[in-house]
């Protein structure tokens, strides 16, 4: 169900409008926009459409699928939003990081989009980081040797589709293809390309020695601009007159959507996302992209830095536990459950990324009993999240300093008052609230607007938020004494995880 907590009339909408798409790995959302970053009500389309997953690793989706399912969204929208759709200013998308689509010469896919979770590229990366120097890439690019990135993508793909890689004459991810289907244009804003591992996060270009290494041509990736686009393809442009004075501004990140939308700009606010995966994330201007050990940086265009670390496991963890234990109460669980520390819990169903970007971790729980109930498992593998999180901040904090407000955002956390309090616990930090619904397709138009001068900055807007949850200092204690016996897990269990 979609959640509209700013949900205004469409006769109070002030313009200039923004159409703002939310494209997620499992479908996407297409929503209207004030120029106060306010949902307009009934003004709302969505379609679901399926990933496919393999016992390998892979985890794809059809790139044309996706763009049939954004045009019929748009579609819809422009169809509730009336004659006020001629108000609609610019678009604005939200895709997922990381993803990976070949393209022929003629603009048609030559490969399935490779999304950030597909493992397949695991042994490209070990071969990867043998043949280069780990530190100084990541130091360059911001982003580790990983599956989830694209250098290992590539290299897996030029070895394991040969006759794929042999068509494909640009590279690029899916919301570049969706921007060169509508407008026969291939630009990659500096929010996407960031986020590849093949871009150079201080001279904001791609990275030469890398694409050298990987016989990657530059040619085959897309130029890098953050500047709109007005003109559409002809049969476009007849499809949706309304849009022909619109500016369509090149696909941002959706975790950099994401802190825009949840008002967590500046060097000394961090965002604290949970949905199926997590992350924690500081958005700012600078000049000298920090380097985060453990972590990475990207951005959110040419002058500003998203930098952070990422969790492979997050909701997915409460889904595992729901399906093993149906019935089972989690919030419930998590306070009958044991709290002896006898279970210790690694909950690393979908490998690691941040600190230790080990894809072949996998979830364990040490110190099952005879009298083990799931109670205590899933308070065991809940609390064993929290740890992670914990891990996150110590990554965040120790290479961005001074960070004083932290935001809750993500469907799965806001939907969850008591998880909220445990991080809260757990990172010895306020934890304030966000109000923002569909924070990423929200932060996705308010860029957009300041993009066409619309907006002086992202921040002019301000942001809802609802209660603070404050760390309590007992339950700190119990947690991080917690996570140290989680370390020691995790240490002995390291030969078998590699």
């Amino acid at each position: 169900m979609l959640r509209e907590p700013l949900a205004i009339p469409l006769r109070e909408a002030r313009a200039p409008l923004v159409l703002a798409l939310d494209i997620g790995t499992s479908g996407l959302r297409v929503f209207l926009f004030d120029s106060r970053g306010r949902p307009v009500a009934g003004c709302i389309a969505h379609a679901d459409r399926p990933v496919r997953t393999a016992a390998d690793g892979e985890v794809t989706v059809d790139a044309d699928e996706r763009v049939r399912a954004a045009c019929l969204t748009i579609d819809a929208v422009l169809a509730r939003a009336g004659r006020r759709a001629s108000e609609i200013a610019a678009v604005a998308a939200s895709t997922f990081w990381h993803s990976l689509v070949g393209v022929d010469a003629g603009g048609r896919p030559t490969t399935r989009v490779l999304t950030w979770a597909d493992t397949r590229a695991r042994g490209a990366a070990a071969a990867l980081r043998r043949e280069l120097d780990p530190i100084d890439t990541h130091a360059r690019t911001g982003c580790v040797l990983h599956a989830s990135y694209l250098p290992a993508k590539l290299r897996w793909l030029r070895e394991h589709e040969t006759d794929a890689y042999a068509r494909t004459a640009w590279w690029m991810s899916l919301g570049e293809y969706l921007f060169l289907r509508i407008h026969g244009a291939r630009r990659a804003g500096h929010g996407m390309a960031s986020a590849t591992g093949l871009y150079d996060q201080r001279l904001r270009r791609w990275d030469r020695p890398l694409l050298s290494h990987l016989l990657v041509g530059e040619e085959t990736l897309s130029p890098i601009d953050d500047a709109p686009i007005a003109r559409m393809l002809p049969a476009f442009a007849r499809r949706w007159p309304a849009l022909a004075d619109a500016n369509w501004v090149p696909a941002i990140g959706d975790g950099a959507c994401s802190n825009v939308g949840a008002g967590a700009i500046g060097r000394d606010t961090a965002s604290l996302f949970l949905g199926t995966s997590g992350a924690m994330r500081v958005a700012y201007a600078t000049d000298d992209p920090p380097i985060v050990e453990g972590g990475w940086t990207y951005r959110l265009d040419a002058s500003r830095v998203v930098a952070g670390g990422a969790l492979s496991n997050g909701g997915n963890v409460l889904t595992w536990l729901a399906r093993t234990f149906p019935g089972l109460d989690l919030a419930a669980a998590v306070r009958r459950g044991s709290a002896d520390g006898a279970l210790v819990a690694l909950p690393l169903f979908a490998g690691d990324r941040s600190p230790t970007w080990n894809d072949a971790a996998r979830a364990a729980v040490a110190g099952v009993g005879i009298g083990t109930s799931a109670d205590d498992v899933a308070r065991a593998m809940i609390e064993g999240v929290a740890h992670r999180v914990t891990r996150l901040w110590e990554v965040t904090s120790r290479a961005l300093p001074g960070i004083d407000r932290v935001i809750a955002t993500g469907g799965t956390l806001l939907a969850l008052p008591w998880l909220m309090q445990l991080f809260a616990d757990a990172i010895d930090r306020p934890l304030l609230m966000s109000l923002a619904g569909e924070g990423s397709a929200r932060g996705a138009a308010l860029a957009a607007l300041e993009r066409i001068g619309a907006l002086p900055d992202v921040a002019a807007v301000r942001s809802p938020f609802g209660r603070t949850f404050r760390p309590r200092p007992a339950a700190t204690a119990r947690l991080r004494a917690g996570m140290e016996r989680q370390r020691r897990l995790e240490e002995a269990l390291a030969p078998l995880m590699s």
